[in-house]
């Protein structure tokens, strides 16, 4: 089996989640209203570095910027 562990980089995600927003036509308090989330705030953690989005959260953000979760995601191959 030629297998190679990779690691997520938590703050190039973050990095990539903000210029994927700011590419985008939507505003901080429209993605959360449409992720359900209760405020903005939590989008400032993801793009600031300080929280990563969840699972659910991480996929509808796929779906919004019609996209793979997976290419959300900045791996580094071990």
């Amino acid at each position: 089996m030629n297998y190679q562990k990779a690691i997520l980089d938590k703050s190039a995600t973050c990095q990539k989640i903000r210029a994927l927003i700011q590419e985008s036509s939507y505003t901080y308090e429209e993605l959360a209203e449409m992720l359900q989330l209760g405020s903005p705030r939590v989008i400032y953690e993801w793009i600031n570095g300080n929280k990563l989005p969840g699972l659910e959260n991480m996929y509808n953000l796929a779906l919004i910027f019609n996209m793979k979760m997976e290419d959300c995601l900045v791996m580094i191959s071990l």
